[in-house]
């Protein structure tokens, strides 16, 4: 399996963490919808900036198109700890004077 590489630095300040969403709504002819739990466990989202060197932007690149559709091992940034992640989008890097800043959608699986 592979691992986000260390390279690509996470800016802390741009870290946005989402929380599971594990509920199922369902209307009713009459009165407020019904909810109830669809699973216990359930795949969250985080975005996230990257720092890019601009000598890296092509592995940058090839750690995406290798890994588009695939789980890798991710330390995330607040429990310091390895979790499987994928991507949920389409990473974008803009350019700036020195280096790329590359923002990043990833699922963290359950």
């Amino acid at each position: 399996m592979a691992t986000w590489p260390s390279k690509f630095k996470i800016l802390r300040d741009s870290f946005t963490e989402g929380l599971p969403d594990r509920v199922i709504s369902s209307n009713m002819d009459v009165g407020p919808a019904k909810k109830r739990r669809r699973t216990i466990l359930a795949s969250y989202n985080v975005n996230m900036t990257a720092l890019v060197k601009m000598s890296d932007v092509d592995d940058f690149r090839q750690f995406y198109l290798t890994n588009d559709a695939a789980v890798f091992d991710f330390m995330h940034p607040r429990t310091n700890q390895i979790v499987q992640a994928r991507f949920a989008s389409v990473p974008s890097l803009t350019l700036n004077e020195t280096y790329y800043t590359a923002s990043v959608e990833l699922e963290i699986m359950p």
